[in-house]
């Protein structure tokens, strides 16, 4: 009995001591691994900085600290401000058994990018860790079957300040080429985590101070694609990076690390064009966030690809324009004869073709070109509430089902060729010139706008006619003086132009401006605090030619008499020469409402000559109780 007890015993050693061996082999390669990392300081690696986000610290740029706030984000309970422990701590994780109740958990599911770039760095081959089956992220990865990677940058959004400058997102492309299928392909959004009941007091001073959590999320592009092609009737364009197999497969498994995890989001700065820079950058030697230490705007963001400062000689593959709604429908408007603009009107509110003379006269190619531009008037009449939800589906549907009647004709409406936003200039300006006041002679005028654009020098991705400037401050410089003629805090224009006369059409037009300017031309150091907006109608004198007229009020500091509250009308037109020259021409008419100072009328008219895609020059003339004339040179930057 003592001999068969004494046998198992030995056959339970015989079974059990190759487990340990196996065991304490893998232990001493990783800790193998561990001394070969430190010998070479792998954790003070750009790319190993960049996958945990560490920032340097504000007050010691020797310590560390990860813009991540969730603890599960790190493998070691230093993680979160050294990187050297952190290290340690993942390869330690790679190597530990896999949960038998969900693989999914290991570290090697949790964090794949690391797992690629260590066994990278470190040569690991064959490794030595544990073979993880990680189902979820194979499955998000769509089997590992996406194949390139797409910015996609949507327009400013004038109704939404947390939109004025645009957005970015990343959408992962697989193998699909049909623009409808690969509407479904992922896409990865970064944005602030925001109240569902927040008022727009707090949404603004938290989004510019940091006091919402931001953080990734992922849905099919499809979502974006209607959420801001065919509600907010913003156009998209798809930025198509030139990135390898293996550098796609690497952004997309962090990607996956970062899905839910919070950072602090701040409107200017670290905001969705930053992270998903950042999220880019992971690839060695790539560098697109803008150099600007106060702002991150998402179309310097797009210049950047050109130029990214990898050997690759571009970021940039290809750029694919998607029009919004609302400019697929005045795009193929605009292309038509005037005999079938006439019939859209007529149709506009109810299609009925039958015995319409007009329609009925028309050859078949035209009837096409009038049903196909029907359908996307609908559509958007449908999206901008022009008309009801019922009676926009019902006029579509009809329009579609006359089509079919046609026999198949060749469209002569062609897809007009737009300027991609990453052509266009600088986000920046600043400029110098000379200006001569008439009571108080000649000075030197210096002028800076951090952001973004006005209604003279609007660009690519921008909107036409209209403004969008933060922070502008212009200064007038005489006899060793300085004086601040103007201080804009926010300046914001929006012309959405009367394009024709269908219904719903409006061309409604509105202003906002807060900030600090002279009282008037005739005196220097008279700086009056001042808030007001304007609410108007714009419309197009045919093709060059936009006029805006507006009523508004304001309120004010109480200088010199000119009371707190006023009224006033307002004209504004724009006139676009050629594609480098163009002029504004504005007259207000002020109305006191207390106080006995009273109130100026005021005029303006500015002209601006492009002399290079970041250099202008631009003539002003103002009189407000003075007249007062400026030259300057602008540079954009």
């Amino acid at each position: 009995m003592i001999n068969c007890h004494l046998l198992r015993f030995a056959l339970f050693l015989i079974c059990l001591v190759p487990s340990i061996s196996s065991a304490n082999t893998q232990q001493s390669t990783v800790d193998a691994l561990i001394q070969q990392a430190n010998d070479i300081k792998l954790s003070q690696h750009p790319v190993w900085l960049k996958l945990l986000h560490y920032e340097q610290h504000y007050f010691n740029t020797r310590q560390f600290i990860s813009a991540i706030h969730d603890d599960d984000f790190f493998n070691s309970a230093l993680g979160k401000n050294n990187p050297s422990k952190e290290l340690e701590a993942t390869l330690q994780a790679f190597n530990k058994p896999v949960p038998a109740s969900d693989s999914n958990s290991h570290a090697q599911c949790r964090f794949p990018a690391r797992f690629i770039w260590l066994k990278k760095s470190l040569k690991i081959d064959p490794s030595p860790f544990p073979t993880v089956d990680c189902q979820r992220f194979s499955a998000w990865t769509l089997n590992h079957s996406i194949n390139s990677l797409s910015l996609v940058y949507a327009s400013g959004f004038l109704d939404n300040p947390a939109s004025y400058y645009g957005h970015i997102l990343l959408k992962l492309n697989t193998s699909k080429v049909d623009r409808q299928t690969s509407l479904t392909d992922p896409s990865i959004n970064y944005g602030a985590i925001i109240p569902a009941d927040e008022n727009p007091v707090s949404y603004i001073a938290k989004g510019i101070f940091g006091g919402y959590d931001g953080g990734f999320t992922q849905t099919d592009y499809y979502f974006h694609n209607q959420n801001y092609g065919e509600l907010e009737l913003r156009d998209l364009w798809e930025y198509q990076l030139n990135l390898t197999h293996s550098q796609v497969q690497f952004v997309v498994a962090h990607a996956w690390e970062l899905l839910g995890k919070r950072y602090t989001y701040y409107f200017f700065k670290r905001n969705c064009a930053y992270r998903l820079a950042e999220l880019i950058e992971i690839i060695d030697d790539t560098k697109i966030n803008p150099n600007n230490p106060f702002f991150t705007l998402p179309r310097a963001l797009l210049q950047n690809l050109d130029n990214n400062g990898s050997d690759e000689v571009s970021l940039l593959r290809s750029v694919k324009y998607r029009p919004s709604r609302q400019a697929r429908f005045y795009q193929k408007y605009n292309a038509l004869e005037t005999t079938e603009k006439s019939v859209i009107g007529d149709f506009s509110t109810h299609f009925e073709p039958i015995n319409h003379q007009q329609y009925a006269a028309l050859s078949p190619t035209s009837k096409a070109n009038v049903l196909d531009t029907l359908i996307d008037y609908y559509q958007y009449a449908n999206a901008a509430q022009i008309l009801s939800k019922d009676d926009a589906i019902d006029q579509h549907h009809k329009a579609i089902t006359e089509l079919f009647k046609l026999p198949p004709a060749k469209s002569r409406l062609l897809t007009p060729v737009v300027e991609p936003p990453h052509n266009g200039r600088k986000s920046s300006r600043v400029s110098i010139g000379v200006t001569h006041n008439e009571n108080y002679g000649d000075g030197l005028s210096l002028s800076l706008r951090p952001a973004y654009y006005d209604g003279l020098d609007g660009s690519a991705g921008q909107l036409k006619n209209s403004t969008l400037s933060m922070a502008e401050v212009k200064l007038f410089i005489q006899q060793d003086q300085v004086h601040i003629n103007q201080l804009e805090l926010i300046k914001i224009e929006s012309a959405n132009n009367h394009q024709n006369s269908l219904l719903g059409d409006t061309g409604k037009a509105w202003k906002i401006r807060l900030g600090l300017r002279q009282k008037n031309l005739n005196c220097l150091d008279c700086l009056t605090s001042r808030l007001e907006g304007d609410y108007g109608f714009s419309t197009n004198l045919g093709t060059k030619v936009s006029i805006s007229a507006y009523g508004g009020a304001g309120i004010q500091d109480n200088r010199q008499g000119s009371g707190n509250l006023f009224i006033r009308a307002a004209l504004l037109s724009h006139f676009h020469i050629t594609d480098t020259f163009n002029m504004r021409l504005a007259i207000e008419r002020p109305k006191q409402i207390d106080g006995s100072g009273g109130l100026n009328n005021n005029y303006l008219f500015e002209a601006r000559q492009r002399l290079a895609q970041n250099t202008d020059i631009r003539f002003l003339y103002e009189k407000n109780d003075a007249q007062q004339f400026s030259i300057n040179l602008g540079f954009y930057f």
